[in-house]
Order: C-alpha cells, then structure tokens, then sequence
C-alpha cells in the first residue's frame, strides 16, 4: 500500500486514552492522527495494538499500522560477508542498555525524523522501566552506531539504528539479534519494509498475520523477555 492510500484511510481524532480502549478500533486503521500527548501510557497502549509514530517534525502526530507489516524472523537474519568480516574482526565493542540516550539522540540526528523531544522523553522513560534498550557500538571508546527497541509483550520493536562508522549499526544489530535469541524471541517487528531491512533478512506479512502472531505470543504459556547481559 503507498503512503497516499494510507493517508486516504487515516482519521483525524482528539480523544483521551480512555476512549480509544477497544482493540477492534485500533486495528481499524492503516494510519491515525492523534492530537494526545504523548504520555508514556499511551505510548505503550500504542504499541500494543500495532501501532508506532512516524511524522516528519513539524507535522502532526501520525501513528501507523500498516498492511503490510515488515518483520524480521530471528533465524533468517542476514548476515552479509562484510558483515561477517567485521563480526570476526571485533573491530567495534558492543555493549547493551549503556548509552540508550544517546543512541536515541543519534537516531534523532538526520534531516527528517518523527524523533522529536516529547518522543525522546517518552522514550528515555520506557528505557528507566525496562521497556526500551539499545546496543552500542563503540570504536576508540567513541559510541560510534547502535540501534533500539522496545520489548512489549513478548515482541521486540525495532524502531530505529544509526551509525557514524560504516557497519557499526549493523555489527551492533547483529549482536541484538544473538541476544533476542537468547532471551526467547522469535522474530522482531521492523514496522516498514525498505531495502536496507529488506537486505538483513526483514520481509513484509499481511497485517492481520502480524496481529496473530502478537496474539499468539501473547497468550502462551512462556512469554520471552529481555533478559539483562551479564
């Protein structure tokens, strides 16, 4: 679906969080412009029904739930022989949940981004709740790439990756994927196909196949989360 038939099944809405409740109303929409703050309650009743923010700054607060909807299956993630150059070369330190400010503020740091300051601030409040995580990648002691996420019921969001350095971003990915595994995650939720996710192995599904396996995750008898590393 383009973003214009997206936007053309979009409602504009000023509602509290009270009255957007239902689950088969936020499954309704490919896109919704929510004149809400963004409280770090609603951000993850958001999440929870499928939906992220993306917006240009400036422009008003979209939140989307788009058919299709790009994954990453764990086990199929691509791992690229400069990848793998770099993995065996250790020429980056990786370390996890160190700097998520300033991963987030990297992120943030390009000509357009939905990254602004009240998202950061909800953001940088799910990280102190042991919600949202980063890895790092660090080169000379210099946090040169990383990406985030959030783990909500049992499904890692990927949301956003940077790099200062070539491949930082995708050795710090790499790393976060092997730790995702470890912690019992079967897939990771990339929101948007593009070339660069497309190329690590990510691959769009319908959106009602996404919605069934956040249901079916969510109902099991053993839900993964993330665990520290020690």
């Amino acid at each position: 679906m383009s973003e214009s038939e997206s936007l053309g099944r979009s409602t504009s809405l000023a509602k509290t969080l009270d009255q957007l409740v239902d689950d088969d109303f936020w499954r309704s929409f490919t896109a919704l412009e929510l004149d809400v703050p963004v409280t770090v309650d609603f951000y993850l009743h958001a999440l929870k029904h499928g939906l992220f923010p993306w917006n240009d700054i400036g422009a008003p607060r979209m939140w989307w739930s788009p058919d299709p909807r790009a994954i990453l299956d764990l086990d199929e993630f691509h791992v690229s022989r400069s990848l793998a150059k770099h993995l065996r070369q250790q020429r980056f330190v990786v370390t996890f949940d160190r700097d998520f400010e300033n991963v987030v503020k990297g992120c943030a740091d390009r000509t357009q981004t939905w990254l602004d300051l009240e998202l950061q601030a909800a953001l940088q409040q799910l990280h102190e709740l042991g919600v949202a995580h980063s890895a790092e990648a660090w080169y000379d002691g210099e946090l040169v790439g990383g990406v985030y996420g959030m783990d909500v019921e049992g499904i890692f969001i990927g949301d956003s990756m940077f790099h200062q350095k070539d491949n930082a971003s995708k050795v710090a990915l790499a790393h976060l994927v092997t730790h995702l595994k470890k912690c019992g995650f079967q897939f990771m939720d990339c929101q948007v196909l593009n070339d660069h996710t497309e190329s690590l192995g990510a691959r769009d599904i319908p959106r009602n196949d996404f919605f069934s396996l956040m249901d079916e995750i969510r109902d099991a008898k053993v839900m993964p989360s993330w665990q520290p590393v020690r």
